[in-house]
């Protein structure tokens, strides 16, 4: 029973590290663009002996997120673009897969790229980045749709050269990936006509900062309190096998 016990309270130590480091990062990105809160999953893991459940422990499944969006500011910008409501860009991961991001701070490479300012080209109609030639002036529509005027070109005539592919997969499906885009688990390529931008702005992150200030103080108490058990049930058990506990 005493191996239960404190399999029980590792578990539980485990799982309130889990939720500070998720809460330290919330807060280390507090002013990173389009950022969603993160919040571990937990899933209960049952230890067998002897081919019956002897334990259960709590394992962090997966770090989930707070899809809400977070409130939006406006830059005057022309390359800057937020996302209406609910939806995503599609953008190409380094792996070369398609993934998705609501940071809409766009650059145009020295190659002639649009891409988001951590460097992920953003994809097209076609699934493929958007390239541009030089250019004078652009713009991006609130349906995504990429144009401007050729440097060197008349500067009346405006050309419209690709769309933003805009997608908006159930939130269920959604799943953070390490390189801090977001991927579909169904694998499906979904473009979404009705997802709408609201250009020359950005969306913030949706990190509460009071709260998550309030969730770290709380999960240190609770830290501190279940590794105080541990001690004490240790130095029971320790005590229970001196000499001393046996005259």
């Amino acid at each position: 029973m005493s191996d239960q016990v404190l399999y029980l309270l590792m578990s539980g130590v485990n799982a309130v590290q889990d939720r500070m480091t998720a809460t330290a990062n919330n807060l280390a990105n507090t002013n990173t663009t389009a950022f969603k809160a993160q919040r571990p999953v937990f899933t209960a893991q049952p230890y067998y002996h002897q081919g019956q459940p002897d334990r259960v422990a709590t394992q962090t499944r997966d770090q989930g997120a707070d899809f809400k969006p977070g409130p939006v500011a406006q830059t005057g910008r022309s390359l800057d673009v937020a996302l209406k409501g609910q939806g995503w860009i599609g953008v190409q991961a380094k792996d070369g897969g398609t993934a998705y991001t609501r940071n809409g701070a766009l650059f145009i490479s020295p190659t002639g790229v649009l891409q988001t300012n951590d460097g992920h080209p953003v994809l097209g109609q076609g699934n493929t980045p958007i390239t541009l030639p030089p250019l004078s002036s652009v713009t991006i529509g609130e349906d995504g749709t990429v144009s401007g005027v050729v440097a060197g070109g008349d500067p009346s005539k405006v050309t419209s050269f690709d769309r933003i592919m805009l997608a908006n997969p159930p939130a269920a499906q959604m799943q953070r990936r390490t390189d801090g885009l977001f991927g579909d688990a169904s694998g499906a390529v979904q473009i979404d006509g009705n997802v709408q931008l609201q250009p020359n702005a950005l969306e913030q992150s949706n990190v509460d900062s009071v709260s998550m200030m309030m969730n770290l103080i709380e999960n240190t108490r609770m830290f501190q309190m279940q590794s105080g058990f541990m001690h004490s049930f240790t130095s029971l058990g320790q005590g229970a096998q001196s000499p001393l506990s046996l005259q």
